[in-house]
């Protein structure tokens, strides 16, 4: 969307250390991914919109919230797997 290539191999970092632990190269990923984030949230949109499935999305992250619990509550089957 934006013409870019990041380096996915920092994006299975360890994200959850200390900002000075970490390295030169996981930050320069990170500022990459934000710097187009919202560039690639606008394009993404625009293909909802066309393909008239800008509801579909939003049913979707809605039911995000009770997947999410389902998980988290130890549903070990998807619940929806036939």
């Amino acid at each position: 969307f934006c013409g870019k290539t990041l380096d996915k191999r920092q994006s299975s970092s360890d994200w959850s250390q200390p900002l000075n632990s970490m390295s030169q190269k996981m930050l320069d990923y990170a500022i990459g991914d934000v710097i187009y984030l919202a560039k690639i949230k606008s394009e993404l949109e625009k293909m909802l919109k066309r393909e008239n499935r800008m509801e579909l999305y939003k049913n979707c992250i809605t039911f995000l919230d009770t997947r999410i619990k389902l998980d988290q509550s130890g549903f070990k089957f998807d619940v929806f797997e036939h």
